[in-house]
């Protein structure tokens, strides 16, 4: 049996219920022809009228023969729709539930800068930053979590495009787990070290034993390339660059040949000099030499004398342009059309300043898209798989003989009949994007990130209230806010 409640009352439904779960994209369904439990009663469906607010909290539990409540699906009310207006037709109404993941795209945007933290430290903080909408830090099972993120700016995005920008530099996957009502799990996980997988077989006996009804797969190459390029206007370069300058005795700014992001060793005849960046000059630090990060001069304090040889090492601002291939795909439909086997993907990212960042993110295109994409749809009256899971398939045909995700899994309960009956769908290459990504992250992608040196705004909000008046109609008091900017630095990068 199935039980419905929105905002602590119980409701029911006349269709059968879908439910969508996947790993990116909010997990949705509809319920169809809804309207209180309590109606039943005195069966008058046509005197009043049911339509809960958007934002009600709306709870499916599975209900067993012993009374036993499992909690399904839990999400919100975002759109209704479809309630007659005529004065002898049922009121009922059409609802659109959304999970609480869609408070990782709509909530509130973040407004820091990440800056020398680890990755795991880099994830605690950004969900300690929406923890008051019910989230909490799940499994974290990626391989490089101690690794140190770079200065990132979360100006004006949201937690959702910072965990998939995380997951992108560390080659993994994230996803939403639901723990109760109120509470909602992020993992962060490599497929690729996932244990204790399930198995998958293609016998009579494991189809028996957990109720498939139907298993079948399909071969994409949709979202395929073995040659990523990406792209960014601005990185710090990956090799320390050395130039040397001769003074002239008078001038003691010198020019650079590249943009500098970070001054590495600064001597004079040989001498080791004391480097700062034009922030720590304002904050009160001492030293021989001053540069701006984002400039292409430095500048001694101390006056030099003519013919000295100054030698610089440092790391430059430039356009970043990083290439990743994956040479035995190439070589493989090179061998089967006799043609040039690179199949080609270009991406300009601007939310990174670091080159190997950007590497790493080409690297995870290769990584999770580099391969033709097999997708296994099993459709059992079993709960078999939780999404983001990693399961083995023994298979009869060695090409699906592989370990797979689980993409997606819709859950369809058949009210008529009281039984649930669930479709997943598995991806062999763990991709966990769809065609049509229901969130729009190509804005993070392409908003410039913070570079060394360089600040953002750290809005302060004040609420203040004013009088907003309706003619015709009673005054009423509304609450409005105006941002107010001040400016937090430390280390030459504002947070």
């Amino acid at each position: 049996m199935i039980k419905i409640l929105i905002n602590e009352e119980e409701v029911v439904c006349k269709n059968n219920i879908i439910i969508s779960e996947e790993m990116l994209t909010t997990s949705s369904t509809i319920l169809q022809n809804c309207y209180p439990k309590s109606w039943e009663l005195d069966k008058d469906y046509t005197s009043r009228y049911y339509f809960p607010k958007d934002y009600s909290k709306c709870e499916i539990y599975d209900v067993d023969e012993n009374n036993i409540e499992t909690l399904i699906f839990c999400g919100v009310v975002k759109n209704t729709g479809n309630i007659s207006l005529n004065p002898r037709d049922p009121h009922y109404v059409d609802l659109q539930i959304l999970d609480f993941k869609t408070l990782l795209s709509e909530g509130e945007t973040l407004n820091y800068v990440i800056a020398d933290k680890t990755i795991r430290q880099a994830i605690e903080q950004v969900i300690a930053s929406i923890s008051d909408y019910g989230f909490v830090l799940g499994n974290l099972d990626i391989q490089n979590d101690a690794e140190r993120i770079g200065a990132y700016s979360t100006l004006d995005k949201t937690a959702y495009d910072v965990f998939q920008y995380i997951a992108e530099i560390t080659q993994s996957r994230w996803t939403t787990r639901m723990i109760d009502e109120n509470t909602v799990a992020i993992d962060f996980f490599d497929p690729l070290l996932a244990t204790n997988k399930k198995q998958i077989e293609s016998t009579d006996t494991y189809y028996c034993n957990n109720k498939i009804i139907d298993m079948s797969f399909s071969y994409s190459t949709n979202d395929y390339r073995n040659k990523q390029i990406m792209t960014s206007e601005a990185v710090f370069g990956s090799i320390n660059q050395t130039e040397n300058k001769i003074a002239d005795g008078y001038s003691t700014t010198f020019m650079t040949e590249n943009k500098i992001g970070e001054i590495t060793l600064i001597t004079v005849n040989g001498i080791t000099q004391t480097v700062i960046t034009k922030s720590q000059q304002e904050q009160g630090y001492s030293g021989d030499f001053v540069y701006t990060p984002g400039e292409n001069t430095f500048t001694s304090l101390n006056a030099l004398s003519a013919g000295s040889s100054i030698i610089i090492d440092y790391y430059p601002i430039v356009r970043g342009r990083e290439i990743t291939i994956n040479a035995n795909e190439i070589s493989r439909i090179s061998t089967q059309t006799n043609r040039n086997g690179i199949i080609s993907r270009y991406e300009n990212r601007n939310d990174t300043t670091s080159s190997t960042e950007l590497s790493k993110i080409g690297q995870s295109y290769i990584k999770y898209k580099g391969n033709a994409e097999i997708k296994l749809k099993i459709k059992s009256e079993l709960d078999l798989f939780n999404v983001g899971e990693i399961v083995t398939y023994n298979s009869l045909v060695d090409d699906l003989d592989n370990d797979y995700m689980v993409k997606s899994k819709e859950i369809e309960m058949l009210l008529s009949a009281g039984k649930i009956i669930y479709t997943f769908t598995l991806s062999s290459n763990f991709n966990s994007e769809n065609a049509i990504n229901y969130f729009d992250n190509q804005r993070a992608k392409a908003t410039g990130n913070i570079g060394e040196g360089e600040t953002i705004i750290r809005d302060i909000d004040i609420e203040n209230s004013a009088l907003i008046i309706f003619y015709d109609t009673e005054i009423q008091e509304t609450q409005i806010e105006n941002p107010s900017s001040l400016d937090f630095a430390l280390d030459g990068v504002l947070i």
